[in-house]
């Protein structure tokens, strides 16, 4: 139960922390969280919701109301490292070993 809180916990403030920076209207969670589904969405949601009842500043982010699940089998990470990929001008050599 305290893996499952400290990572609930960490999932939040990585929400947070991304909409403070980026200005973002909406995160998705992908990968293992994602996997996780509703088993994970729930408890940020309801850590998210719990800190915005504390701040009146959190509350009027409306961060509970902005995070969602990328679908199963997204490629979105596939499709992020495609299009820095193709916003690279320069081709670097990658060493291996």
């Amino acid at each position: 139960m305290a893996l499952r809180d400290g990572l609930v916990y960490g999932v939040a403030a990585a929400v947070r922390v991304i909409v403070l920076a980026g200005d973002v209207d909406s995160v998705l969670l992908g990968g293992g969280v994602a996997a996780l589904g509703d088993r994970m969405l729930g408890p940020v949601v309801t850590e998210l919701e719990a800190s915005a009842a504390a701040s009146p500043f959190l509350r009027s982010l409306r961060l509970p109301e902005r995070v969602d699940l990328l679908p199963p089998g997204s490629p979105a990470a596939a499709l992020g490292a495609a299009i820095v990929g193709a916003e690279t001008n320069e081709q670097e050599a990658v060493v291996h070993g």
